[in-house]
């Protein structure tokens, strides 16, 4: 169940760090605070002067938006997506320097580099 909530918190900032420039200052600045600065409901509810649930709320609400940006513009997907393809192409790239440079998977390696540079432009 730990894992769950871990795997969730890393999901989230993602999430917050490819769209949390769309968030307003105050969903910001309680976001960083939260995770960021490591700091508890309560801390954040006195900082803001807002009760514990209207932070907790807060939270629970940017985290819907964050997915439904996420469900409508797939960048996080897109970028692990990207980052999937890297490692494959690092693999190769390893296994190539174990043989000759005549190795027909240089061609496959240069391939999937290039695809992953078309994207970024």
């Amino acid at each position: 169940m730990q894992d769950e909530g871990f795997e969730k918190r890393i999901r989230f900032g993602q999430l917050y760090a490819i769209y949390g420039g769309l968030l307003t200052e105050k969903q910001q600045k309680i976001m960083e605070e939260y995770f960021y600065d490591d700091l508890s409901l309560g801390e954040i509810a006195e900082n803001t002067r807002t009760s514990r649930q209207a932070v907790y709320d807060l939270l629970r609400r940017v985290e819907q938006t964050l997915e439904k940006y996420e469900s409508r513009l797939h960048l996080l997907h897109q970028d692990q997506e990207r980052q999937f393809r890297l490692r494959g192409a690092v693999k190769l790239l390893e296994a190539c320097r174990t043989s000759d440079s005549t190795d027909p998977r240089l061609g496959k390696v240069e391939g999937i580099l290039k695809s992953i540079i078309d994207e970024s432009r």
